[in-house]
């Protein structure tokens, strides 16, 4: 993490819409979200973001994740 992005397209995974296709763009090297297949370059759907802080529900391949808040909102994707 840490990098600029100049793409204007490329947001956190917590603010980014619900219901739509994303590609990952950066991820935190945690080894749970790798070994649930979310890493750079992955596609996902973010389904939707609990109101009130809660969880980010995701679709990974034919899987639905659960992602808190704190980790969704240093997942960055694009689309």
């Amino acid at each position: 993490m840490g990098k600029k992005y100049s793409d204007q397209n490329v947001k956190s995974l917590y603010y980014a819409k619900d219901n739509q296709q994303y590609i990952i763009a950066d991820v935190p090297d945690i080894g749970l979200l790798k070994s649930l297949g979310i890493v750079k370059n992955a596609t996902v759907r973010k389904k939707l973001t609990h109101k009130l802080g809660g969880p980010v529900l995701l679709m990974v391949e034919s899987s639905q994740i659960a992602i808190g808040k704190d980790i969704a909102e240093k997942i960055l994707v694009r689309g």
